[in-house]
């Protein structure tokens, strides 16, 4: 199994109409800390296509465990690129494989731990509310902007945060499942 931090920087939420800016990616242990530096493609440097074909050829679209993305909210970040894949002609999905993908991709999401850690509540389970970053809305202005270098700082420091989050939600996870995991039957 391959883990991988998996994030994405938009021009919007319309993965139809807005383009990706940035897509970042840093390989993980099995302890879910980071095995080597991050990788950011971006527009700028790359083009929209060469970017998202760059990730395609690690396997991050196919249902293997050679890339499980581990992320906050992925069904977005995944669903932009799958679209923007489409859109420049680099993948090809029929219904029934989009679903396939869906139900058998494995992933780690921190987007139901968030909502959880909000008392269950969705509203205001932002990860801005849980960890010190800039609010991802300012990247698009950013680039229009051509503050490429302020888009780097900010995908780094919301990589870092996201990433020491879930290093301690994996330590206090795992201390209550130690605690609350059922032995078998006939083992004191």
């Amino acid at each position: 199994m391959a883990l991988f931090y998996f994030d994405v920087e938009s021009e919007g939420e319309d993965p139809q109409q807005d383009r990706l800016i940035t897509v970042q990616v840093r390989p993980l242990g099995d302890d879910l800390r980071p095995t080597a530096p991050m990788s950011v493609v971006a527009e700028w440097e790359w083009g929209e296509k060469e970017m998202v074909r760059s990730v395609l050829v690690k396997g991050l679209l196919e249902e293997t465990w050679d890339f499980v993305p581990v992320g906050n909210r992925l069904r977005f970040d995944l669903t932009f690129l799958m679209e923007r894949a489409r859109h420049h002609a680099l993948l090809e999905w029929d219904p029934a494989a989009f679903r396939r993908f869906w139900f058998n991709k494995p992933m780690l999401d921190l987007g139901s731990v968030l909502v959880l850690m909000n008392g269950g509540r969705f509203d205001g389970s932002s990860i801005g509310n849980f960890v010190e970053k800039g609010a991802s809305a300012e990247v698009p202005m950013l680039y229009r902007q051509g503050k490429y270098q302020e888009i780097l700082a900010y995908v780094h420091q919301e990589a870092e945060a996201t990433l020491a989050l879930l290093a301690e939600l994996r330590s206090m996870l795992t201390t209550f499942g130690d605690r609350k995991r059922r032995q078998p039957s006939g083992v004191t």
